[in-house]
């Protein structure tokens, strides 16, 4: 096989493997701030926050906080899932509560412990504790509505 055939054969299997992978809604890097999930791309704002963009970069659904839920609302309204979509950004928006919970919670604590206010520790620790919690859960429910074909 010569140089040209094997280049031409590559070609098509990349082109395949190409439109395979955004036909099914899987992520695929653009560059470092851009993916592109189906007809659709994920990127990254100014805010360290993650925008869903048409390719014509009409915004669908911005400033979400984790890049991971961006991708599942791309893969869900590329498949025109839009009630799931609803749910999911519900979701991200608990997730984002729970999570900015934690940092007040910690940044407390921090300060309740240059003074040595044992009880007040106790406290912000237990609450601490909580949105830990809550924010893995709501999480772990989010992740259930990952695609996966």
């Amino acid at each position: 096989m010569n140089r040209e055939n094997l280049l031409d054969k590559l070609d098509r299997v990349a082109d395949k493997a190409a439109s395979y992978a955004i036909t099914r809604g899987y992520p695929i890097s653009v560059s470092k701030n851009s993916t592109l999930v189906g007809n659709v791309s994920v990127e990254k704002n100014s805010k360290d926050l993650y925008n869903v963009m048409t390719l014509d970069k009409h915004i669908l659904y911005e400033d979400i906080s984790v890049f991971d839920v961006a991708v599942i609302i791309a893969q869900r309204y590329n498949a025109g899932e839009t009630h799931i979509v609803k749910q999911v950004l519900a979701l991200e928006e608990r997730f984002s509560k729970y999570h900015t919970d934690m940092i007040h919670y910690l940044h407390c604590l921090k300060g309740a412990a240059k003074r040595h206010d044992t009880e007040r520790m106790a406290i912000l620790e237990d609450k601490f504790q909580v949105s830990e919690i809550l924010a893995k859960n709501t999480r772990d429910r989010i992740t259930n509505f990952k695609r996966v074909k």
